[in-house]
């Protein structure tokens, strides 16, 4: 109940208005969460601090202003998704080189589109949706909030991509597998940890690792390509796709995993405000 009535009387009512008002209401979340709050300030300098031992302190603080200025656009922007045309989402988000995916359109051939909690991954499924010819499928892990999950979710959907939870990924992506898609992952998850868990370093530390994105690329023999969204300015990007591993059943086990974990970790590096900073990415030990 209450979450409805925060959506019908705030979040809604914030999605309908011009993007330049949105950045001024960025601007006051900044300050609240970030001046007044702290939210997470001890989490998110030290994970910086481990993962840019070479960096004096100021410059992770600037990294970490960068990074919640950041934060604050991508909550507003999330929230414009609820209200966002196809128009908005073709003038904010640019695809530079769409003839990567088109190669595999024409031979009627799946593709798997991996990327990192790395600028507005969101933005990413519903530019898909609106510039691309195969269906958009985004694989997604629920919300606890049902309600909130729910909002999210018809937002996702609202140009025409599938949603589907991890939970159901596999059976889902058997089922379709005569379509032409592109499958949306997310692949920095952090996956439930036990005795079967893959480590692999990131950062100079081990981290237990998502293995849904090779595993599903092996069986299914879909190529595997990542998405470098870059931020150019505020609610602009441009995505350039990537060929990370176009034949996954001639690999290795771990080698797109290693592959992927490398090229999102010199992603960060090259713009380290833009990552999710905020959560508790080595909270696990080996």
């Amino acid at each position: 109940m209450i979450t409805k009535i925060l959506y019908y009387i705030l979040v809604l009512p914030i999605s309908f208005l011009p993007y330049p008002v949105l950045l001024l209401i960025s601007e006051i979340i900044y300050l609240i969460i970030y001046k007044v709050i702290g939210y997470r300030k001890n989490i998110v300098f030290n994970n910086l601090k481990n993962s840019f031992p070479k960096k004096n302190n100021q410059e992770l603080e600037q990294i970490m202003s960068d990074f919640y200025h950041h934060l604050c656009d991508l909550i507003i922007e999330t929230i414009k998704m609820l209200n966002t045309s196809r128009s908005f989402i073709n003038e904010r988000v640019n695809i530079t080189n769409t003839e990567l995916i088109n190669k595999y359109l024409e031979k009627k051939q799946t593709v798997i589109l991996v990327a990192g909690h790395f600028n507005n991954w969101e933005w990413v499924g519903q530019k898909l949706s609106v510039s691309t010819k195969q269906n958009s499928v985004v694989v997604y892990k629920p919300l606890n909030n049902t309600n909130f999950d729910k909002l999210i979710k018809k937002a996702r959907t609202k140009f025409g991509a599938i949603a589907v939870s991890m939970k159901e990924s596999m059976r889902y992506i058997i089922e379709t597998k005569n379509r032409t898609q592109i499958i949306c992952l997310i692949a920095d998850q952090n996956p439930v940890v036990n005795t079967t868990t893959r480590w692999y370093p990131f950062f100079g530390r081990e981290v237990p690792v998502f293995m849904g994105t090779e595993k599903i690329a092996i069986k299914m023999n879909y190529p595997v390509i990542f998405c470098n969204m870059q931020k150019i300015g505020r609610g602009q990007y441009t995505i350039k796709f990537e060929d990370l591993e176009p034949n996954p059943k001639s690999t290795g086990e771990g080698e797109i995993t290693k592959r992927y974990l490398e090229r999102l970790e010199q992603q960060i590096k090259e713009n380290p405000n833009q990552w999710l900073w905020s959560h508790r990415r080595w909270k696990h030990k080996i």
